[in-house]
């Protein structure tokens, strides 16, 4: 089974996409798509119609560029699965949370990113789970819900709502999957200005869910880059700036992930342009952990 990461798409900047037909010959049973697969071009908007005026003109044009067209029919042909969730760029703007804001300005976020994604998203919450061969995946809505740290950072319900943490503590309780892939739109561990890390209860309360659960893994995106982390204990798989260009030298970014599960391991394959954000790891499901991984590679 073979799942496919992407995040960070400006067609402002990158246009036309050929990364994605590179992703189309992986021919992913499922395909991820972990947040800003659109860029606001104002952050603060403050009229929910102006705001759902302004999505929607996005959704369009991005679900337009050819090769991303392509590639979402090849999903559908093969009914291959597409999970996608927003996150800051393509909800209300940079850094920006929908706990902060009115419901009607959150709520029309929320109604312009169902409409794109029509019978890809399942009802209002855009949270779900799927479960697809060897794993059970659980996309997280890190948007609606989530208020700023200086407010919520000892709250234990922060980021996810009591709500939505009610369903994910259940469903994991419930899993027998031999992996868990929980795909958080923002970083885990603390790679950028935004992370679970900002809330410390939060953060132990995930990381209680999942260190030491073998199998168990998060997939994010956000920094515009890849990378593999676990020193907390939790594996975390970074992939993002599938289309987006660098800050510093405004080279192209081509980052995916591709992540191929027997019962036993999973290959994590990380490509992009740059050397640095290369990686190759098979971890066996008995030795749950980064340095007893096969063939890890970066560089």
């Amino acid at each position: 089974m073979k799942i496919a990461v992407a995040s960070c798409t400006k067609l402002q900047q990158i246009n036309p996409q050929p990364v994605w037909l590179e992703i189309l010959n992986e021919k992913p049973d499922v395909l991820v798509l972990a947040g800003d697969n659109i860029y606001l071009e104002h952050d603060h908007h403050d009229d929910p119609e102006l705001l759902r005026a302004e999505l929607d003109v996005l959704y369009k044009k991005q679900f337009a560029e050819p090769n991303f067209k392509s590639l979402l029919s090849d999903i559908r042909d093969r009914n291959a699965k597409l999970l996608a969730v927003y996150d800051d760029h393509d909800f209300l703007g940079n850094n920006r949370y929908g706990g902060d804001s009115s419901p009607a300005l959150r709520d029309a976020a929320r109604a312009a990113f169902v409409h794109a994604f029509g019978a890809d998203v399942d009802g209002a919450n855009i949270y779900r789970k799927l479960s697809a061969g060897p794993a059970d995946i659980f996309l997280l809505d890190e948007r609606y819900y989530r208020t700023e740290p200086a407010t919520s950072a000892h709250d234990r319900d922060a980021i996810l709502g009591a709500q939505q943490w009610d369903w994910f503590e259940k469903g994991l309780a419930a899993s027998h999957a031999n992996f868990v892939v929980v795909v958080s739109s923002t970083t885990f561990h603390r790679f950028g200005d935004e992370s679970w890390e900002q809330y410390p209860t939060a953060f132990g309360r995930m990381r209680g869910l999942l260190q030491g659960r073998q199998g168990a893994m998060i997939v994010s995106g956000d920094v515009h880059r890849n990378a593999l982390y676990d020193d907390s204990g939790v594996l975390e798989v970074v992939s993002s700036g599938v289309a987006r260009k660098g800050l510093v030298f405004g080279a192209a970014r081509k980052n995916y992930g591709i992540l191929t599960f027997t019962e036993a391991a999973v290959n994590i394959e990380l490509r992009g342009l740059k050397a640095g954000d290369r990686y190759n790891a098979t971890i066996a499901r008995s030795n749950w952990r980064l340095d007893q991984a096969s063939d890890l590679y970066n560089g």
